[in-house]
Order: structure tokens, then C-alpha cells, then sequence
């Protein structure tokens, strides 16, 4: 019998729970922009009309806000969500690079590529 090192549970549990916040915030922006506060919100505030029962990545909330910052960080380095800054007047949404110091006046969107991941993981293909 081969004993799992404690460290290898750890990194696994660790990165199980990093892949359930990457799919809960793509879904979070997967309809329209929001910014990290929604994101949180919409997270958080589990809707059972908009959510499936089922789906394994609600089993990660509540998340935090630094995960939430992160999981932005690796979504648009990976393509799957642009980071914009919103403005009233043409052109309304600039796509812009993830500025974690500016993180509060940004918002997010998913892109065809996250909208595609977003119905995989919910079964909707």
C-alpha cells in the first residue's frame, strides 16, 4: 500500500477548490460585465434558479475576495475573460490588461472562449 503525502493532498485539494472559483466566477461574468464586487456577490449568494444543484464548483463557496482577484488574474492571462474599463460615453467598454492595482475600477467579461468552458462545465452544449 502506497501512503499519499500529506503534501500532495494538500496541493491537490488546494488546486481542486483554485479550478471550482475559476469556473464559478467565468460563470459569474459569463452574461454580462461585472466587476469584483458582483462577481462576490453573485458567488456568495447562491440562486438556486440560476445555479444547478448539482454543480461540484458551488462546493467552493463562499469565496473571498483576494480568491476571486486571482481566479480574474488567471482567467484573462488564460483568454477566457478580457478585463475592461467602462465608460459613458462610445466607446463604452475598453479591453485593457488585468491591473490587480486598479482591480476596483475595472470590470470583466467572459469571451467566446469562456462562454464556450462556461456551457461545457454547465452541461448546455
Amino acid at each position: 500500500m502506497q501512503v499519499v503525502s500529506v503534501d500532495s493532498w494538500w496541493d491537490a485539494l488546494v488546486r481542486d477548490r483554485f479550478e471550482a472559483i475559476l469556473e464559478l466566477v467565468l460563470c459569474a461574468m459569463a452574461d454580462d460585465y461585472e466587476s469584483v464586487e458582483i462577481i462576490l456577490k453573485t458567488i456568495n449568494e447562491w440562486d438556486a434558479d440560476r445555479d444547478p444543484g448539482s454543480w461540484a464548483a458551488r462546493s467552493a463557496a463562499p469565496v473571498s475576495r483576494s480568491e476571486v482577484i486571482k481566479a480574474l488574474r488567471e482567467l484573462t492571462q488564460e483568454g477566457y475573460a478580457q478585463t475592461y474599463v467602462l465608460a459613458i460615453r462610445e466607446p463604452h467598454a475598453t479591453p485593457i490588461e488585468f491591473l490587480e492595482t486598479e482591480v476596483d475600477s475595472l470590470w470583466f467579461y467572459a469571451t467566446p472562449k469562456g462562454i464556450n468552458a462556461v456551457r461545457q462545465f454547465l452541461g448546455n452544449e
